[in-house]
């Protein structure tokens, strides 16, 4: 069979002339039931859960050299391998107003890729209808603009703030030594004007929480860092697929192997940090809640607004990022993909991501794609504040409130998936991960929601309002041989339940189906239960060793770093894929090799955004917002709750 990815060498390509043209396009091989070959692909494309589809094809030209080629056949062998476009029943090509200048290029190259593509394709008796999807070349840069110059003013800003700021923290210091600045000074028009010292910020980042509570969980940090790293592995498998590599058989032959399952729907991680972000969000409610005499229904619409203050400086300064300057960083045949395409849809999709709605709104055109965990979270932070602050209020019927969100929380999903003729877990597909997920019917309605992904979440916030409950009452919680045994099992049953997510890539039942509508949120939610198992046996110590590793000092700057890592790391995920210029090799060497490359990178970046923005905002909230919070009984929000990552995708 046609290689999936076949691509000429660029760099020899545009070597020496300016005006060089190369082409990225996509080809889509035309049915032929004559033609052996073409049953045997149509007999490997049909299985869509496990295989690519080998009658899509993945091609980058040299504009010069099929010119040449073309220049060389007479003209009626040229009109044979002509094929105009048929119907194409699968979304094959990005749009093309998601890149710069498609239409002219189509005009001018489209007919010469066209027959230069079925004049590679006559060895094997096939013909394909191929469309550019862009063309890149030394001379096709983009010229820098207001919305570039902005993001360096802006960038300038923050470095004289952070270095005026920090020399004002050390001249108004008294021969404290850094005690100094680890202390809130009895001003608060100082603490403002020290807000973005870089010192006092860093103390802030490693510092030890005196706070007991604090103290008992400081091994979230630890989870929290775990979990990123899974996330990224998870990133790094997608675009491993959604740029290119040479040995495509061994990457179908992993969906056969159950061990490998683990990985290909580890997607289900994300869970783990709603779980956590409702489990931290109840235990701080309630803990600010104890102290204060009442809490208003204002009180949600202040808190989930301090929330966006302190979240949102940060991420809109790596989404400016994406929408200037990571284009001009570096070229190659797969760069406009990956770059080209993310500034264009940020200049035009900012405000769904700034507003927290891009799960929802243009979720098909999307700017910083990881980005929709952060929508998710944020709507379901939302809900789970509402619900608590009702079981606040009307306490007698918690059990009530509780028991009718859960249901909701399954019957939500179990209808989406009923109606619209889904399979009982979300399948992660080497097709949709060619386009990172953009076409995916199932992604767009099922994953990514927040209405589809209640239940963790409210789990977390179950489990943490019990959890405030006992807490100072039972020290040692049930130390019972049975439920040891079954925190011991709990790693093992959850790989078992990724793995049984295989039964769906193997079978195609008919649908829709009762049992499997019910399958999926029962399958998806049982992350909740093993999340309260592990947090109940390292909160009450059931494995010394688990509990010191989880404790160890390094996670509380790295846990803390999570979320502006998160943010960070897709930025270098595109740097090293698309800026590759060659077809890879699929291996797990390879892959853990950019997986550590990935997350070492944006922890660094993660840190400089964190200390130069992310805390500054958190410290100028709390000095300047904090008297008008008390004034209407708010709890004060989680101070860490922000801390928090996916991502698939």
């Amino acid at each position: 069979m046609p290689q999936i990815y076949d691509y000429d060498d660029y760099d020899r390509c545009v070597a020496g002339s300016e005006d060089a043209v190369y082409c990225v396009a996509r080809s889509v091989i035309k049915p032929d039931q004559e033609s052996s070959l073409w049953r045997l692909i149509e007999h490997i494309t049909n299985d869509t859960r496990r295989n690519f589809r080998h009658d899509h094809l993945d091609r980058g030209f040299c504009v010069d050299r099929c010119r040449q080629l073309v220049d060389s056949l007479d003209r009626q062998t040229a009109e044979d391998l002509f094929v105009t476009k048929f119907d194409i029943p699968f979304p094959y090509i990005i749009s093309s107003d998601a890149f710069n200048n498609v239409t002219g290029d189509r005009e001018r190259y489209g007919r010469l890729i066209n027959i230069c593509q079925n004049y590679a394709l006559r060895q094997y008796n096939l013909s394909a209808y191929t469309e550019i999807e862009y063309c890149t070349g030394p001379q096709r840069t983009t010229p820098i603009d207001g919305l570039d110059i902005s993001f360096l003013v802006i960038s300038a800003l923050i470095v004289v703030l952070v270095i005026g700021s920090t020399w004002y923290d050390h001249h108004t210091s008294k021969q404290l030594g850094n005690e100094h600045y680890k202390k809130d000074l009895p001003c608060r028009k100082t603490m403002v004007l020290t807000s973005f010292s870089l010192v006092r910020n860093w103390y802030r980042l490693v510092s030890r929480s005196k706070d007991q509570l604090n103290e008992d969980l400081k091994f979230f940090q630890a989870i929290r860092f775990f979990t990123f790293c899974l996330v990224v592995v998870g990133h790094c498998g997608d675009l491993f697929t959604a740029t290119s590599f040479a040995n495509t058989y061994d990457r179908e032959s992993e969906y056969s192997n159950p061990l490998a399952h683990i990985l290909i729907n580890g997607s289900l991680i994300v869970q783990s940090f709603f779980e956590m972000s409702g489990f931290l969000l109840s235990i701080h409610f309630c803990t600010n809640q104890a102290k204060m005499k009442k809490i208003s229904w204002a009180a949600i619409f202040v808190t989930v607004a301090y929330r966006y203050i302190r979240l949102t400086p940060a991420y809109a300064f790596i989404l400016l990022l994406h929408a200037t300057w990571l284009p001009k960083l570096q070229n190659g045949p797969f760069w406009p993909r990956g770059a080209e395409v993310e500034r264009n849809l940020c200049r035009r999709n900012w405000w769904t991501n700034l507003l927290y709605v891009n799960n929802y709104v243009n979720a098909d055109e999307p700017c910083l794609q990881q980005a929709w965990y952060l929508a998710c979270d944020y709507q379901l932070f939302t809900v789970g504040l509402i619900i608590l602050v009702t079981v606040t209020k009307y306490k007698k019927y918690v059990v009530h409130i509780f028991s009718v969100s859960g249901l909701i929380a399954i019957l939500i999903p179990s209808l989406v998936v009923y109606f619209n003729h889904f399979d009982g877990v979300f399948l992660v597909t080497l097709q949709a991960e060619r386009f990172i997920y953009w076409f995916d019917e199932m992604y767009h309605k099922i994953y990514i929601p927040f209405h589809t992904n209640i239940g963790c979440y409210l789990g977390g916030v179950v489990y943490g309002y019990l959890y405030y409950r006992v807490r100072t009452s039972d020290n040692k919680g049930n130390r019972s041989g049975f439920l040891k045994f079954l925190w011991y099992m709990t790693v093992p049953c959850a790989m078992l339940t990724l793995m049984l997510s295989m039964i769906f890539y193997t079978n195609n039942f008919e649908k829709p189906s009762v049992w499997i509508a019910m399958f999926f949120p029962l399958h998806k939610n049982a992350w909740a239960l093993f999340g309260a198992i592990v947090l109940y046996g390292i909160i009450y110590n059931y494995n010394r060793f688990v509990k010191s590793v989880v404790n160890f000092p390094l996670f509380v700057p790295l846990g803390r770093l999570t979320y502006c890592a998160y943010i960070s790391h897709v930025f270098f995920l595109k740097n090293f894929f698309y800026g590759s210029r060659e077809i890879g090799y699929f291996s797990q060497v390879s892959m853990y090799t950019k997986v550590i490359s990935v997350i070492v990178a944006s922890y660094i970046l993660g840190a400089i955004v964190a200390l130069t923005l992310e805390f500054p905002i958190s410290a100028l909230q709390k000095h300047l917002l904090s008297k008008q919070l008390e004034k209407i009984s708010k709890p004060e929000p989680p101070k860490e709750n922000n801390n928090v990552s996916p991502p698939s995708a």
